[in-house]
């Protein structure tokens, strides 16, 4: 997985963000997205559907979204929306997922 956590470091405390790049290395938004909430979860990304019930096509349309994101590269593009309890944040160059407050 390539995504780098950056959790908490007291037990009681929710995980923080994960960040999972995109764009540059031809990873589109959308597997970004199921890379940082499966690494949330504790899974593979591969798994994420049958492991967690998680399947992102519930939330989003990952073909509109990749769409959406593909050709962004200003700045202050920034998308926000909530997967099975956990809010995600896109913007040019990464997904960021963090536990939904």
């Amino acid at each position: 997985m390539s995504s780098v956590p950056s959790n908490a470091s007291d037990a009681g405390s929710l995980p923080g963000p994960v960040r999972v790049a995109h764009g540059s290395d031809d990873r589109p938004a959308s597997q970004a997205v199921v890379e940082a909430v499966a690494d949330l979860v504790g899974v593979d990304p591969d798994a994420l559907a049958d492991e967690a019930d998680i399947v992102l096509y519930d939330h989003v349309d990952p073909d509109a979204l990749d769409a959406l994101v593909e050709h962004r590269s200003d700045e202050g593009f920034s998308l926000s929306f909530s997967v099975a309890g956990y809010d995600v944040r896109i913007d040019a160059g990464e997904a960021v997922a963090r536990p939904a407050e």
